[in-house]
């Protein structure tokens, strides 16, 4: 593919080869006749952390409804992870961990990987398109425009290093996939645009991360997940996860300021300082492959293009580049995919109408609030955490209450259905929440709290009920409804005919 050539029908360029870009890639490859990605980092000789990716030496894990997406880009692709090396979960020993109990997962289906390993068996794929090019080492300056500047009509690059050089690729359409660092807002207002307000959580995340070698006599310990829980005051969780080659990858996570160490000792003693100590117990005698690598993000980002007034024609954003969400989550990856789904869809129905990427970058905002509204409403729960944002959000304090209710209950019945070999789908309705495939609001309504209460006693009951209205005015239904945003994303087609009730015992890879 010449880049310069004159001639750019149905040429797409995507700035950035990270999950998200790679994902678009692949599916603009089914619509457009050129894919050219512009990359800053050399191109990878094997699968590893990248130097353009600073979180990537860390916990990265597609949740189920991103895992099935990829599944239907690229058939079979659970074989070339596995090929790969990745680790499979089939008999392994899965444990989850919250305050109120561990879940009874038992042994999961799938694998466990590095994101070096994902990225690289996603990229071979799409390297492998006959209608797509990486540009490496190279960077993107400026996006080039109309006269007018209503269109975006492609952008000048140069090699990375040499700031004399200014080439000018010609597109139909540009995706910014570029991540944290985009340069869209700039851009923007070069051109003269006006940006709408961005929404802000001044989360002060921290990671800790090493890897160990799995002993011998351990090598069914698959996931080991021990989940911060603020309110309760356990300020720090911890994951341990299973990847290729023989390793464990640990990792220390809080939010709020509260980093976890980052040298070896205090490594270690963070460990031991768990509400749990069977990470502490499990890594006595492993060996430690790494020193810890620490990672911060100080604020989580969400942009609202789609509230500005004016966008221009062949110009799109996704992934990190439009929002970052809380990791400690784990469904950064996931979401990007949703939002790849989203824009191949758009491009299927209404791909050619006027405003045609206003309309995207619209129903990409519906894909992500609902991940991006309850990751929120959880951050809030640390010490010096604040959103900041062009709508407050309501019911904070109750929805915090609620959502402990929910785990609570959720994991004792949980755990007393299983000693019975018995399992009752609606005590998964929360996880299933968190793992994007009902809505909030699915969850948070009085028919599912009064399914809650039956559990408790009725003293208990009344004292619930009670707190759960301190501070408020209304009734409890109408508090309920009012704190859950009425979401416009279609979580009905999320599994794409699967039943999410049953999703649990077949998709236990569901955190980091």
């Amino acid at each position: 593919m010449n880049i310069n050539e004159s001639n750019n029908s149905k040429r797409v360029l995507i700035i950035g080869s990270g999950i998200a870009g790679l994902l678009t890639a692949r599916v603009l490859s089914e619509q457009y006749e050129e894919i050219c990605i512009i990359e800053r980092d050399t191109q990878p000789q094997q699968p590893a952390p990248r130097a353009g990716v600073p979180q990537s030496f860390h916990l990265h894990q597609f949740i189920p409804r991103g895992e099935a997406i990829v599944q239907r880009l690229f058939p079979d692709f659970v074989n070339d992870i596995k090929e790969l090396g990745a680790f499979e979960l089939q008999q392994a020993t899965i444990q989850m961990f919250n305050p109120f109990g561990a879940l009874p997962l038992g042994n999961g289906e799938g694998f466990t990987y590095s994101r070096g390993l994902l990225e690289w068996a996603i990229r071979q794929r799409v390297q492998a398109l006959p209608n797509v090019r990486i540009l490496y080492q190279h960077e993107v300056i400026e996006l080039m425009a109309t006269p007018d500047r209503t269109r975006v009509i492609g952008a000048y690059i140069r090699p990375r290093g040499q700031v004399e050089q200014r080439i000018e690729v010609q597109a139909d359409l540009v995706i910014d996939t570029s991540g944290r660092s985009s340069r869209t807002p700039r851009w923007l207002s070069d051109l003269g645009y006006t940006l709408a307000e961005d929404e802000y959580v001044t989360t002060g995340i921290g990671y800790s991360t090493r890897n160990y070698r799995i002993p011998p006599e351990k090598r069914n310990i698959a996931l080991v997940v021990i989940d911060p829980h603020a309110s309760s005051g356990h300020l720090s969780g911890g994951v341990l996860k299973a990847i290729e080659d023989d390793t464990w990858a640990v990792c220390l996570n809080s939010a709020g300021d509260q980093y976890p160490p980052t040298d070896a000792r205090g490594f270690e003693e963070g460990l031991a300082r768990l509400y749990n100590p069977i990470l502490a117990e499990i890594l006595h005698d492993a060996e430690p492959l790494t020193e810890p690598r620490g990672f911060r993000l100080p604020v989580c980002l969400r942009h609202h293009y789609e509230q500005m007034k004016r966008w221009p024609a062949g110009l799109l954003v996704l992934g990190d580049a439009l929002c970052f969400f809380d990791p400690i989550y784990g469904q950064g990856m996931t979401l990007a995919a949703i939002e790849v789904e989203t824009l191949a869809t758009c491009l299927q129905e209404h791909k050619g109408q006027p405003n045609f990427e206003h309309y995207v970058l619209q129903r990409m905002q519906d894909a992500i609030a609902p991940a991006w509204w309850r990751s929120t409403i959880e951050d809030l729960r640390w010490p010096g955490v604040t959103h900041i944002g062009p709508e407050p959000l309501k019911g904070v304090t109750l929805l915090h209450k609620y959502f402990d209710l929910c785990l609570r209950i959720s994991t004792q019945q949980l755990n007393s259905l299983a000693q019975e070999g018995k399992f009752e789908p609606q005590y998964m309705s929360y996880f299933l929440m968190n793992w994007l495939f009902i809505s909030p609001r699915d969850v948070v309504n009085p028919r599912m709290l009064e399914m809650y209460l039956q559990h408790v006693s009725p003293a208990e009951k009344e004292a619930i009920l009670a707190d759960l209205r301190e501070g408020y005015n209304q009734d409890l239904e109408t508090l309920l409804d009012e704190a859950v945003p009425p979401f416009a994303f279609d979580f009905g087609s999320a599994a794409e005919g699967e039943n999410p009730e049953t999703m649990q015992q077949e998709k236990t890879t569901t955190l980091l």
